[in-house]
């Protein structure tokens, strides 16, 4: 009596079914293995054989043996149908690699493909490919690891990727098939953790999703897509990065995407940086001129606006830099500078702004004055700090200061009006023999001369 191996159970077979088979020995033989691939007995029996063994139907791979799974990195996990074209590479009509030396038989035809095996690795492979039900589009697929001669060649590609300094990613279906040790610094996650998993879904921002759905469509249609944006890392932090994106083909068929990442968080700190240097002064950290005209202009543009809060420009000027320098050298006037500079800073509110003009040249703008003794007040607090000693390398050293200030008048209609007339009171106040704090005030359209400010401070 006959035995049906790899059905559902194991049963004696009907003597009507075995007098038809006797009649059609093709039906004899053919097993159904599709169709019973959630039969245990079959499953046990494909398990045990030391090849890989797929069962697919209808272009989709409903079963994969042990050894299948343990090489895609499934072995722990209960095998989820999926497309041909996700499991071998290069076994679709159109879409074959160079092909096998083995030749076909009766049964079966013979091919070469590519396995993406787990950890991001691509492996050759070749077998034979047999239809067990045209009418239902069933086969079975068995193959082993391709020749010795092949190896190099993966080997050398896997070598190349991992020695870039760019991240690569290769999706296949929207899965992710290989990722380089530069994309594990990049993002944090292992080749492991990757695999299989969607790019959409690990990297990509809630905020950009929109984006990265428009990619594939550009790179198919332009062949390949550059843009700089923003992707998040393992844990959650975003990474500004330039990602180029292309279509993967093989044989000139498109398979999937390759991606690769560079990321640009060093440029733009190397862009701010040069922007930063080129807007402050090198000593003492403060703006230089360039930046503090441009702050005035901003100032006297909301002035305008708001008529009833006011602005102005201080000149503050070391009276005795240029002696101080001479008698203990460049490096006690720098440290003198520096020292001007914090005093600065503590004694503005932080709406305002402290600049280095050049030399031993300070300019403060002041905004948001409700009225001239405001800045007054401003004025001299700023003259006070500088009239103490400074602690120049164990030297206690009075310098003093001349300052002069400037409110903006109608007539104020560019930086360079306000800034020259608090420069002349810095002017005035030097030489009135300096220590001295001076106010600009206008009296007529065509006259104009520089007050002292009432400071009680002998």
């Amino acid at each position: 009596m006959a035995i049906k191996v790899l059905g559902s159970a194991i049963k004696p077979e009907p003597q009507e079914n075995k007098i038809e088979d006797q009649a059609n020995p093709e039906k004899a033989n053919h097993w159904n293995l599709p169709a019973n691939a959630d039969s245990a007995d079959q499953c046990a029996i494909l398990d045990a054989l030391p090849v890989l063994v797929f069962l697919e139907r209808a272009g989709i791979i409903v079963f994969a043996n042990a050894e299948a799974r343990q090489m895609l990195g499934a072995v722990d996990t209960e095998w989820v149908p999926r497309p041909i074209e996700e499991v071998l590479w290069g076994l679709l009509p159109g879409t074959a690699e160079p092909q096998t030396l083995l030749t076909g038989t009766r049964r079966g035809s013979p091919f070469h493909a590519t396995l993406p095996a787990k950890n991001g690795r691509l492996l050759p492979v070749e077998g034979s490919y047999g239809i067990t039900d045209a009418e239902l589009r069933e086969s079975v697929i068995v193959a082993h690891p391709g020749g010795r001669s092949r190896a190099p060649k993966t080997r050398l590609m896997e070598d190349v990727l991992a020695s870039i300094p760019e991240g690569v990613a290769i999706e296949l279906g929207n899965h992710v098939v290989y990722t380089n040790p530069a994309f594990t610094r990049m993002f944090g996650y292992t080749p492991e953790e990757a695999a299989g998993e969607s790019l959409r879904e690990l990297i990509v921002p809630e905020s950009r999703l929109a984006e990265h759905a428009m990619l594939a469509k550009d790179a198919n249609e332009q062949g390949r897509v550059l843009l700089e944006t923003v992707r998040r890392n393992k844990a959650g932090e975003l990474v500004d990065v330039s990602l180029q994106m292309a279509p993967l083909l093989v044989d000139g068929a498109r398979f999937g995407h390759v991606f690769t990442f560079r990321t640009t968080c060093e440029r733009k700190e190397s862009e701010a940086k040069v922007q930063h240097d080129a807007l402050h002064d090198g000593l003492t950290g403060l703006p230089n001129r360039a930046l503090f005209t441009d702050r005035v202009s901003l100032a006297l543009s909301r002035r305008a606006r708001r008529p009833d809060l006011a602005c102005a420009v201080i000149y503050v000027d070391m009276d005795l830099f240029k002696e101080i320098n001479d008698a203990l050298g460049h490096a006690a006037g720098d440290v003198l500078l520096n020292s001007v500079a914090e005093r600065l800073r503590g004694s503005l509110r932080p709406q305002d702004t402290a600049a280095r003009m050049g030399g031993d040249t300070f300019a403060v703008l002041v905004e948001d004055l409700m009225c001239a003794g405001d800045l007054e007040g401003i004025a001299e607090r700023i003259w006070r700090e500088m009239a103490r000693p400074f602690d120049l390398f164990g030297h206690m050293i009075q310098s003093g200061a001349s300052v002069g200030a400037a409110i903006a008048e109608p007539e104020h209609t560019s930086p360079d009006l306000l800034m020259r007339d608090a420069e002349r009171a810095m002017c005035r106040s030097k030489q009135a023999g300096g220590g001295r704090c001076e106010m600009f005030r206008k009296y007529s359209k065509t006259r104009s001369r520089a007050q002292r400010l009432p400071s009680g401070v002998a």
